[in-house]
């Protein structure tokens, strides 16, 4: 192929800022009901458990259907597998207005927006490698990620202000929280048509792949799916990416689960913990822009790899001792910086060595440890404490895991360019 057939479009940003759109407005929906667990419990007249299961079932889901996901992305195309996931959440993300107070069926419509959310998780690398040059394809694979983080944060901010609730008997309420009447329907409708609205431009607007291609590498031929399960699992620099999405993500969804009572035992209140798990979700999002940004200046992942997991390491370690205010914000924002920094280098990185393994592939496989990862340690570390019921024991066990990926991330080699 000549230079001649090779060009950066610009609407590629255009494309990238859609995909974000659909991102942002897929967390949102995941996680809408995290900091209003109370006031749904209320609304939908059931325990509190139950909402947690509102979010918990999309790392249920993402498990199954992430192989279905990778498979329409690699078989068909990009905008076609991204398109089932942002459609299934316009529809879903609306449905879940219309079911009113029936937490049965808005149960099954968040069921429904998370069968999509593989669909557009694992087709991060696809985009980044369908229009962008190789010098900006971990930039735009840590912008991708960047809007999970902003989807989340948004969720969790947004979603206390959009609901309406009066205390029926306001000295009772105090005591007993339940007699507080809510109304949710407000948020439910406000991000039900902002799932729709990002569904419908994604669909009109984002096309698969430029009329040229943006690099010789990506017209390299692809080999099928199940093929490149066989190639992914028997490359040893693949492995170590495993074992570092499933103790990294895991780790990170453990901590930002349990950071109230991490921080409770140590004499911190829930605003605190709220205030610290922010600084971390901010750090995630500095990392992933520094990091990406320089690995695609110097063409060099390997490096960058084992700086944000030994950032990771030494975080954990201090967070474990640590009972200083100062110390709790400084090293939880280098241990968001550390974790999620590594995320869109070691995306780029698999592709690289795994190549003529299909970006989605790869992408989906790290993605789904990562998921699994974040269930095993949530449900595996509950009441893993001191006496007193502070979690030293299980953040001293994730330093150590830490120090374990770090020892394997020297053992990474380079792509050959």
């Amino acid at each position: 192929m000549t230079e001649k057939e090779i060009q950066v479009y610009g609407k590629r940003w255009v494309i990238l800022l859609l995909f974000m759109f659909a991102n942002i407005t897929m967390q949102i929906l995941w996680i809408s009901y995290g900091s209003i667990t109370i006031e749904s419990s209320a609304f939908y007249g059931v325990g509190e458990l139950e909402i947690l299961l509102l979010s918990l079932i999309f790392m249920v889901v993402y498990i199954p259907v992430s192989f279905l996901a990778s498979w329409s992305l690699d078989k068909y195309s990009f905008k076609f597998g991204t398109s089932i996931g942002v459609i299934l959440g316009a529809i879903f993300g609306f449905l879940r207005f219309i079911a009113g107070s029936n937490y049965l069926f808005a149960f099954i419509a968040q069921t429904g927006i998370a069968v999509g959310q593989p669909f557009i998780l694992n087709s991060i690398t696809k985009l980044s490698a369908n229009w962008f040059p190789e010098d900006e394809r971990t930039l735009s694979t840590g912008l991708s990620l960047i809007s999970q983080f902003v989807g989340i944060a948004l969720g969790v901010f947004l979603s206390p202000f959009l609901i309406s609730c009066t205390e029926s008997i306001p000295i009772l309420t105090e005591l007993f929280p339940m007699l507080i009447e809510c109304d949710i329907t407000p948020m439910l409708f406000t991000f039900g048509i902002l799932s729709v609205a990002s569904g419908v431009l994604f669909v009109i607007f984002v096309k698969d792949k430029p009329p040229t291609p943006p690099s010789k590498k990506e017209t390299v031929e692809k080999i099928f799916m199940f093929e490149g399960l066989k190639k992914l699992f028997t490359n040893k620099y693949f492995i170590i990416l495993v074992i570092l999405f499933f103790i990294g993500l895991g780790t990170f969804n453990m901590v930002t689960t349990y950071i109230e009572l991490i921080v409770a035992p140590r004499g911190y209140s829930a605003s605190d913990a709220g205030n610290i798990g922010a600084i971390m979700l901010f750090g995630g999002i500095i990392g992933c822009l520094i990091m990406s940004t320089l690995s695609d200046k110097f063409q060099k992942r390997k490096i960058f790899i084992i700086f944000s997991v030994t950032l990771t390491t030494i975080s954990l370690t201090i967070l474990s001792f640590a009972s200083s205010a100062l110390l709790l914000y400084i090293f939880g924002f280098s241990l968001g910086f550390g974790i999620l920094s590594a995320g869109p280098v070691a995306l780029e990185y698999a592709v690289e060595i795994t190549t003529p393994v299909p970006e989605a592939s790869s992408n989906g496989i790290l993605m789904w440890i990562g998921q699994i990862g974040g269930i095993l340690f949530i449900l595996g570390l509950v009441g893993f404490t001191l006496p007193n019921g502070d979690y030293f024991p299980a953040l001293l066990l994730l330093s150590f895991l830490a120090l374990a990926i770090l020892i394997l991330s020297f053992f990474l080699k380079e792509a050959e360019k």
